[in-house]
């Protein structure tokens, strides 16, 4: 037996013309039916996202595109191990002898066919699961490489067995096989097999965000759940918006309710009183409509708004928020809210007040005025976190006009409660050894008696509820 006979340096085996050209049409063929499916199963998944408020797991053009070259080189690298199996896998005659390098590429193809199954799975699932959780995830351009990385794997994995055996003249048909897959994936990803662009109108055209390009202010203590608490009504929202127009923004805004366009009077009309819900008692503590308010809205009408719920009864409401420095894509959440009690009566009295330290502070052109004193807004945290740790019985009262925009409303109430969740945590570290939200309930709760959250708004607006925030 030579010693040599696994280093020994095949022949490229002869193939007929008619098989040769049979197999790179079925190639073609099958590449292409591939990377439709691939094309199908991608806008399938971006289907199953869509939620019930038609927000839809969006791609850009240039994600889309990145995309389809990515379909189009898995589909003609499969393409590729198909014909490598066909040229290579022809039955043995009669008492042959198995040809071990031949069964060898064989078996790689299958393996590798199944291995990328495999992945294809998981990747699919992830895929879904991301795009339910973020519908602004997107794993483009920050983990591209990875795709990348795995079309030069899969290539390389299909000429394993094959550049083992052939050695050095495997190269030259490695080299026109990657040029020739390059150029006709090019050519691929550039059929759309449907129109995405169409997929997306039809869906925002029914997003009220979309159509009304509603701009949602930032909080940095909103709050997070991805079905949201039960105590907010999945199917029932409010939606202030300012729709744009040749000149800008409108000065009155559109009120929405469940879709439906309407005034504040028809709302007052028909808008039931949680007292004649029925289980009365549960909603009254937790049913919470959501709020989806545009950042330029100003207060007068927003706290009409509020003033119509107060009237009917309802506890609270959830502002829908986007969290600062939010690191997806432009799309916002609608798992984020602000939340903020309403009351019927006012909180305090005159006589009340008397108990306590009041801290003043009033929003006017971008800064903020604490005690009369003005400070520029980027200083307003570290101001009111000082005069909050300093009185034990103090009481912060917001005033604001009817011209103040919403932005800046939710901006100073979300510093406030930064504030006053920063001096909790730092008390609980001192105290615990633990960070307040992941201290038991006895001393979660121990904590939040000791450093209770005191805000009550004072406004000329009118229609006007005089508000405490949740004392979380």
């Amino acid at each position: 037996m030579n010693p040599r006979f696994l280093h020994d340096n095949q022949e490229f085996p002869k193939i007929e013309r008619k098989k040769f050209v049979l197999s790179i049409v079925l190639g073609v063929y099958f590449s292409f039916t591939l990377y439709s499916l691939l094309y199908l199963t991608r806008e399938v998944l971006r289907l199953f996202s869509v939620t019930w408020e038609y927000d839809i797991w969006m791609l850009s053009d240039e994600e889309v595109n990145f995309l389809n070259l990515f379909f189009a080189f898995i589909s003609l690298i499969f393409a590729q191990s198909m014909c490598f199996s066909y040229w290579f896998g022809s039955p043995r005659k009669a008492f042959e002898k198995r040809n071990i390098h031949k069964s060898g590429i064989i078996s790689d193809q299958r393996v590798l066919k199944l291995s990328f199954l495999g992945w294809a799975c998981l990747f699919a699932l992830l895929s879904y699961i991301h795009s339910e959780v973020f519908l602004a995830y997107s794993f483009y351009p920050k983990y591209n490489y990875l795709f990348i990385l795995l079309i030069i794997v899969l290539f390389l994995q299909s000429w394993v067995t094959i550049r083992r055996i052939y050695k050095q003249k495997s190269f030259k048909w490695m080299l026109i096989s990657a040029s020739i897959i390059s150029v006709l994936a090019f050519t691929y990803s550039r059929i759309n097999i449907y129109d995405y662009k169409k997929i997306n109108e039809i869906i925002l055209k029914k997003n009220i965000a979309y159509r009304y390009k509603l701009e949602l202010a930032e909080a940095n203590t909103c709050e997070w759940n991805l079905y949201l608490p039960y105590r907010i009504a999945r199917d029932t929202y409010f939606c202030l918006v300012n729709p744009p127009s040749d000149s800008g923004k409108l000065n009155n805004p559109i009120l929405i309710f469940n879709g439906a366009e309407l005034s504040f009077n028809d709302l007052e009309e028909n808008l039931p009183h949680l007292s004649t819900m029925e289980d009365y008692e549960r909603l009254r503590l937790y049913f919470s409509y959501k709020l989806y308010i545009d950042k330029s809205v100003k207060m007068s009408f927003v706290n009409r708004l509020k003033g119509i719920l107060t009237n009917a009864e309802y506890p609270s409401l959830a502002y829908i928020v986007i969290p600062k420095n939010w690191y997806y894509t432009g799309q916002y959440s609608p798992h984020h809210f602000f939340t903020q009690r309403l009351h019927s009566e006012k909180p305090y009295s005159n006589a009340d007040l008397k108990e306590f330290e009041l801290l003043s502070v009033s929003y006017v052109n971008d800064s903020v005025q604490v005690n009369n004193a003005t400070y520029a807004k980027n200083d307003f945290y570290s101001i009111i976190k000082q005069e909050i740790e300093q009185y034990d019985n103090y009481l912060v009262v917001f005033s604001f006009d009817e011209e103040m925009i919403f932005a800046d409303y939710i901006f100073v109430l979300d510093e406030l409660r930064r504030a006053v969740f920063d001096i909790r945590n730092a008390y609980a570290i001192e105290n615990y050894a633990k960070e307040y939200e992941m201290l038991s309930s006895e001393k979660f709760e121990t904590v939040r008696s000791k450093i209770p959250m005191r805000v009550m708004e004072v406004s000329n607006v009118p229609f006007c509820t005089y508000g405490l925030i949740p004392n979380k």
